[in-house]
């Protein structure tokens, strides 16, 4: 009885360090989209999306190194925004690196159209 409590625990304490480990990763992926998204340096020069990314390669590198926990992050805050600006254009790009060649969307001019053909492509 005793080593079944030992189990029980030990599995208990393992499932709430990578709940954490996830959150820490989910606020490190925000801290670096607002990085790049909030950049003044960039948007003296530009409004191209792009060049946001460009300017904050490292910062977008570490969110698509993310991979699955960025990926289902910011699908979930797309399904809970009407938003459709700079943020949701480069969690867009960022979704479509991640997914490779299993991305379905070929063509999008906005974070908001990439999220819909995605969900339309995926049902």
């Amino acid at each position: 009885m005793r080593n079944l409590f030992f189990l029980f625990m030990l599995l208990l304490l393992t499932a709430c360090t990578s709940a954490e480990k996830e959150m820490d990763i989910i606020q490190q992926v925000e801290r670096d989209l607002e990085k790049i998204v909030s950049s003044s340096e960039v948007s003296k020069l530009s409004s191209n999306p792009n060049d946001y990314i460009k300017g904050h390669e490292s910062e977008f590198n570490n969110i698509v190194e993310q991979k699955k926990i960025a990926l289902t992050h910011f699908l979930n805050k797309f399904a809970k925004s009407n938003e459709d600006g700079l943020e949701e254009y480069i969690m867009a790009a960022a979704c479509s690196i991640i997914l490779g060649k299993k991305d379905p969307v070929n063509e999008w001019s906005s974070g908001k159209e990439w999220y819909e053909q995605y969900m339309a492509a995926t049902k």
